[in-house]
């Protein structure tokens, strides 16, 4: 483990890079990590954009409730806000949503390849002694 408390490779502290991701991950995985927000971007995917009262219409939840939703996702860059008079209409910010996607699954295959008990599926024996 290196000193930030995370697992180093070959006993060496993660690069500043490595960390990098890892923390611009992380901020998408605690935006994400709301059902309401999975809610909220599954139903800014079925739109084009939508306003805030919008998606209240959608979702069993007050409308200071989905804004505050609205507001985590958007200061993780996962929205864009479009001002519309007094609206503002969401939209759905696809190209961070595909770094994020790219960004979890090269996490994923290096977790496969860093498992020291052998590919996915292939768990030791136990001794049953």
């Amino acid at each position: 483990m290196s000193g930030t408390g995370l697992p180093s490779e070959n006993g060496c502290a993660a690069s500043k890079e490595q960390m990098s991701n890892c923390e611009e991950l992380a901020a998408i995985f605690r935006a994400l990590g709301h059902p309401a927000r999975l809610a909220i971007v599954r139903q800014l995917a079925r739109q084009a954009g939508a306003c805030c009262g919008e998606i209240v219409n959608h979702l069993p939840l007050a409308q200071s409730t989905v804004s505050q939703h609205l507001q985590v996702l958007k200061d993780a860059g996962l929205l864009s806000c479009d001002t519309r008079g007094r609206n503002c209409h969401y939209l759905l910010n696809r190209e961070k949503l595909r770094q994020a996607e790219q960004s979890a699954n090269e996490f994923w295959a290096r977790l496969d390849t860093d498992d020291p008990s052998g590919p996915p599926g292939e768990q030791p024996a136990l001794n049953s002694e």
